[in-house]
């Protein structure tokens, strides 16, 4: 590869207004003289990308106790020469930035010395690039979510706000790619930071005013050089480019390629090919996690599911994979330790036995990375005494006071109290790989190990006594993925496929292959899903429509299951104990879910083509659409968390590509009535296709 400094050619000169400006290839970026924030971002089209940034970049550091202090571009004297800004504090904190052009798009590297003795510098925000709200944004938090909706409580990421839900999206997590893209008719601005390391950060974005919505990267600093500098040896990316989302994870995608892991196709269990649908159901409980006692349901002893697996497996002509929930003998929701299963091994290999018989598979959910100190739901559960004993706390994640807590379903009223496991830990390591063995050593073929683990990810662990540096960094995602490729390649749990809660982000992609996706956030609070990680990474992965977490109420299922099919996934129904399909987890058993029957069957013919077309609803990437088409918009009703309605249309489409170049397109209407749909090839022609309810053609590639 060129060297920056070497192959990268930039335009530098003061306009006008003193701005610092850079150009290339009809793309004209032009930076504050006053303190280097970015100006304006056009292109050859004319069209501003940006709006005017208030500070070039934030960033934090933090104090011998924990305190932080928080550092504004503006509180720095600034200066400029060619390509390189510098901005000195009277500290002595120096910040230099490089910025060059080429090829269409502007570098910004960043470099940080001078920090002053006894601080630790946790994160860097910059450069700063805001928009106008007027834009959509696509933010890749829960698969992708199209922003419309600019009501966002941000704050900048850190030990006690690293969920989703308190704001912001961590990267590799929640967050699945290290990008974003505003766009409007058709005018869009790419912001990305290009780094294989993948070092954790917060794909976010903040309402500043009514007229400025910021992006941030906000990039944690724990990979310093031995002379206590940070210099990233990655860059920030901005360029302006034509088009919406698909043409931004267009962009994503080309570079995830050039990465190591994703050079060769994966491997697939041979299961996969046959699409089977999974059942997903407790064995205690009532459908909630929460509760004292959750006492065994109908479907215990596991053998008392084989009627539903039996009936729905008919019904669908597919294979069926049950999925079970609560099955854990220890206590539901109780990581790391899961085994024996609840009712011992006997009552559960009887059941794997008569799946495996009929051709069938097992799962199970686990929840991830936690430590269980006490259940909340079974209370004979506690590991107080082993935690004392042990002096296990040295052991568990710590904030920068050293404060230990849990982040995930940690409550009296919730499922759990305990702690996050280090993942840099041996300790942790060892019993979290103990416990992973016991599953495919029993001969279960698919674990969620990782739920909880959003995206396959981890939190933030600032502990001075663990063997990794004081503050989070790339060193995190190197022990992840230490941990998951240990996990993948061990002849002792090389036969089970492992997946996480939600999509996985993008350097776990290649460990876990099949996930339980939930785009429902995407609707309750922002605007609406789109299938961004489906878009990026199919090729590599194909999840399972998931749980439905969140949808406990009401919601178009026909819409929804269409929906994952045009997402490329694979199917699930969520089952009551007397074996009926519920709207969602954790959905009331009791509660209306109507048209059961001629649900399964719309699952049924769904599956069928995926069956027919695996080298794209498999192993294929989703494109563009090669033709035009066009039908009349339509809402889907939902209430859930939150209750509402989400815009969309009468024919859902998608448009897939092979791995020999050929191409396919699929539309289906999703509704009760015929639909019309037109289509308007490339060269001219247009033709109007009328789909029968819950019909799906084919369109065949041009």
């Amino acid at each position: 590869m060129k060297s920056l400094i070497g192959a990268v050619a930039f335009v530098f000169a003061f306009a006008a207004s003193a701005a610092i400006e850079f150009k290339t290839e009809g793309a004209v970026l032009r930076l504050s003289d006053a303190c280097g924030a970015v100006e304006s971002l056009a292109a050859r089209d004319g069209a501003q990308r940006v709006v005017p940034a208030a500070e070039a970049f934030t960033l934090q550091l933090l104090d011998g106790k924990g305190e932080p202090s928080l550092f504004k571009s503006s509180d720095f004297s600034f200066s400029h020469e060619g390509g390189r800004l510098a901005w000195r504090h009277a500290n002595g904190l120096a910040v230099q930035m490089e910025v060059t052009a080429s090829d269409g798009e502007f570098r910004f590297r960043p470099s940080i010395a001078g920090i002053p003795a006894g601080m630790l510098l946790e994160w860097f925000d910059g450069p700063q690039v805001c928009i106008s709200p007027d834009n959509a944004l696509f933010w890749p938090e829960w698969d992708g979510i199209e922003v419309t909706k600019f009501a966002h409580r941000y704050r900048p990421a850190g030990y006690r706000a690293r969920f989703s839900g308190n704001s912001p999206s961590l990267y590799p997590g929640l967050a699945q790619m290290q990008f974003m893209a505003a766009y409007r008719d058709g005018h869009g601005v790419y912001f990305s930071a290009v780094d294989g390391r993948h070092t954790p950060k917060a794909v976010d974005w903040e309402e500043v005013d009514a007229r400025t919505v910021r992006l941030t990267l906000q990039t944690f600093c724990g990979d310093l050089d031995v002379d206590g500098a940070w210099r990233p040896q990655f860059h920030y990316s901005l360029r302006p480019y034509m088009g919406g989302w698909m043409e931004a994870c267009e962009i994503y995608r080309d570079w995830v390629r050039t990465l190591p892991d994703f050079a060769k196709r994966p491997k697939r269990p041979k299961w996969m090919y046959d699409s089977p649908v999974n059942l997903i159901y407790p064995v205690r409980g009532d459908g909630r996690d929460c509760g004292r006692g959750m006492k065994p349901n109908r479907l215990f002893p596991y053998m008392n599911a084989m009627p539903a697996v039996e009936k729905y497996g008919k019904l669908l002509d597919s294979r069926i994979m049950a999925l079970l929930m609560h099955w854990e003998g220890t206590a539901p929701w109780a990581p790391p330790y899961v085994w024996p299963p609840y009712g011992g091994e006997e009552a559960l290999a009887r059941f794997r036995d008569a799946l495996h018989a009929r051709g069938d598979l097992l799962g199970v959910y686990c929840s991830g990375t936690a430590w269980t100190q006490i259940s909340s739901i079974v209370p004979r559960y506690s590991l107080e005494q082993r935690f004392e004993d042990e002096h296990l706390g040295r052991h568990m994640m710590r904030g920068p006071k050293g404060e230990i807590t849990a982040n995930i379903c940690n409550g009296h009223d919730a499922q759990k109290l305990g702690y996050d496991m280090c993942l840099a830990e041996d300790w942790c390591i060892g019993e979290i790989v103990a416990e992973a063995e016991k599953l495919s050593r029993f001969g279960i073929d698919y674990s969620q190990f990782f739920d909880q683990n959003m995206g396959g990810g981890w939190l933030l662990c600032y502990a001075k006594h663990h063997r990794h540096p004081p503050i989070p960094g790339a060193w995190a995602v190197d022990a992840m993925l230490a941990l998951q490729r240990r996990l993948v390649g061990s002849g002792k749990t090389g036969g089970m496929v492992f997946g996480c809660e939600q999509t996985a982000a993008t350097p776990y992609v290649p460990n876990l292959p099949y996930s339980d996706v939930r785009p429902m956030p995407g609707l309750m609070f922002y605007g609406r899903p789109v299938p961004g990680s489906a878009f990026v990474f199919h090729e590599w992965m194909c999840n399972f429509t998931g749980n439905m977490c969140g949808m406990t109420k009401r919601m178009d299922a026909f819409w929804r299951w269409t929906s994952g099919f045009h997402n490329g996934d694979m199917f699930s129904l969520v089952l009551n104990d007397r074996g009926e399909a519920v709207c969602g987890w954790p959905s009331l058993w009791d509660e209306p879910f109507p048209e059961r029957e001629r649900l399964v069957q719309l699952i049924g013919r769904l599956n069928a083509i995926r069956k027919k077309h695996p080298s794209f609803l498999l192993e294929g990437r989703m494109i563009r659409p090669f033709v035009k088409c066009e039908s009349r918009p339509a809402k889907v009703e939902f209430e859930g968390w939150r209750s509402g309605t989400v815009a969309t249309v009468e024919v859902l489409t998608s448009f897939w590509e092979n791995a020999k170049g050929e191409r396919i397109g699929f539309a289906s209407n999703w509704r009760s009535d015929s639909s019309d749909l037109k289509i308007t090839h490339k060269d001219g022609r247009v033709e109007t296709r009328r789909l029968a309810p819950l019909e799906t053609i084919e369109l065949k590639g041009e």
